[in-house]
């Protein structure tokens, strides 16, 4: 039996990435997609959907809005409804549950997290059976930390200039583990896209301000493999950033880090990191 998902979110490189995601670990699932929430209506006005995932900030109806009209027509008040957004704020949150929303899932999140909503959501409405939803978040295919999904291209020890272009295609890097950049006192939570013994590069939201190239940061990594160990203050400069997708309202930024006097200690870890995450 096929379950049907309808998928809303303005930014297309999230909607690739969930894709890919839900692909890979629920088959059985169609999925249907719109950048708004006014096509998100019109969908949900023409055909009967099992789940529906919506990012909050949309132009022109929001994922609040979208939740709230949803909740108030009688033949769609059942449909579980997650909202994925980098609101994370207490406000945010309690709004969203006033409206009525099934589960919240923040930005920038990993892959473990969105099969692990998504699963609840379709076994409390009936439309999965939970023996028939594959390795639990505790080991298997969810084990390792990624930010959605998609093909490694693996590069340890080498350069990763390549990487920063490979984002923009169909085939995004399979990512690794999260890290915690610290510039000027502002703090950015990022994913791990590749790391060497020289560099790592990092997808993050994008802020109201954020470090221009060559400004000195720190950067604490965690790899998504739970047997390596987590890297912390390594020394490091920005080598370049720019926007994940061609548009001035981009939502994600690539963030390439140079290592600038790491200690032997920390050249260690990650010489460790990079045989135990390829």
């Amino acid at each position: 039996m096929k379950i049907r998902i309808l998928l809303i979110d303005d930014a297309s490189f999230i909607r690739d990435l969930i894709k890919r995601t839900l692909r890979k670990y629920l088959p059985q699932c169609e999925i249907i997609e719109g950048a708004d929430g006014r096509k998100a209506q019109s969908i949900l006005s023409r055909q009967p959907i099992d789940l529906i995932l919506s990012d909050w900030e949309m132009p022109g109806l929001s994922g609040e809005e979208l939740l709230q009209w949803v909740r108030a027509d009688e033949k769609l008040a059942a449909v579980p409804f997650i909202m994925i957004t980098s609101l994370g704020g207490k406000e945010h949150i309690m709004r969203a549950v006033q409206a009525g929303v099934s589960d919240y899932l923040g930005k920038p999140f990993t892959g473990e997290e969105l099969m692990q909503k998504v699963q609840k959501a379709l076994i409390r409405s009936g439309k999965l059976n939970k023996s028939a939803t594959g390795p639990s978040a505790k080991g298997g295919p969810f084990s390792s930390l990624e930010i959605l999904s998609g093909k490694s291209d693996g590069l340890p020890g080498g350069s990763l200039e390549a990487l920063t272009a490979a984002t923009k295609t169909k085939e995004a890097p399979k990512l690794k583990g999260t890290a915690l950049v610290i510039w000027d006192a502002v703090e950015f939570r990022c994913m791990i896209k590749a790391v060497s013994i020289d560099e790592v590069l990092l997808v993050c939201k994008r802020g109201t301000q954020h470090p221009s190239v060559f400004a000195p940061v720190t950067v604490t990594l965690s790899p998504g493999n739970q047997a390596s160990k987590a890297i912390a203050d390594v020394p490091a400069y920005v080598h370049s950033i720019s926007a994940v997708e061609k548009r001035p309202d981009a939502e994600f930024l690539n963030l390439l880090l140079r290592f600038d006097g790491a200690s032997e200690v920390q050249r260690g870890l990650l010489s460790d990191f990079i045989l135990e995450n390829p």
